[in-house]
């Protein structure tokens, strides 16, 4: 597997703080300085691996440490074979749709998401959330298998929800506006392009796409 996920700014450095706790042992990491369009070209050429990538997107883009370009739509050629995850804005309105037909499975989000809390209460909710994602992606082959994903994943972010608000009851003071929003982007907005399928699967229960960059 491939690891792509910069940290240059608050949101992309909560990404990396459940990314480090989640790297596979046998891993091509590009995290923080190395996350950059020159290694993650390189890497993509050489290894045809699932991609799991946590960083800032535009509906065509995905971007690298620093906010350059990572990788827009016209790279999708490089992905093909492969199934790809992707925690970033956007990039399931049109790369998604444009990678899936070059034969890629993608998992990417429609409209803006937050970053994962990395607050020290709540970072172990969204390292295993993450890190069950990180498992189930690159194996869920069929529309009706990312089905099966979405379902559970929103089961535990359900359940982290509750975590938090257990924790809520006890300091009515606590801050817990960004993990929960971050927990219900990560199953509201996630979107599957598949190959051969004019749209993606989501989970029933998602709101309409959200579509506006």
């Amino acid at each position: 597997m491939i690891f792509f996920v910069p940290a240059y700014d608050p949101a992309t450095e909560s990404n990396l703080a459940v990314a480090e706790r989640i790297v596979p042992e046998i891993c091509h990491s590009l995290l923080g300085p190395l996350a950059t369009r020159s290694r993650l070209i390189s890497a993509l050429s050489r290894e045809t691996v699932p991609l799991f990538a946590m960083a800032h997107g535009r509906p065509y883009r995905l971007l690298a440490h620093g906010g350059e370009t990572a990788l827009t739509a016209e790279d999708s050629i490089l992905l093909a074979r492969r199934p790809v995850f992707v925690y970033a804005c956007h990039t399931a309105t049109e790369f998604g749709e444009v990678a899936a037909r070059n034969g890629v499975v993608w998992w990417g989000y429609t409209g803006a998401v937050t970053a994962p809390d990395s607050a020290p209460m709540f970072l172990p909710l969204f390292v295993g959330i993450f890190a069950f994602i990180r498992d189930v992606f690159p194996h869920a082959s069929s529309p009706e298998e990312h089905g099966s994903v979405l379902l559970r994943l929103a089961e535990l972010c359900q359940d982290a929800e509750q975590s938090i608000a257990d924790r809520l009851d006890e300091d009515p003071d606590l801050d817990v506006a960004p993990a929960y929003f971050c927990l219900s982007h990560i199953w509201q907005r996630l979107r599957v392009w598949s190959p051969g399928r004019d749209f993606p699967t989501m989970h029933p229960d998602a709101a309409p796409p959200i579509l506006l960059p």
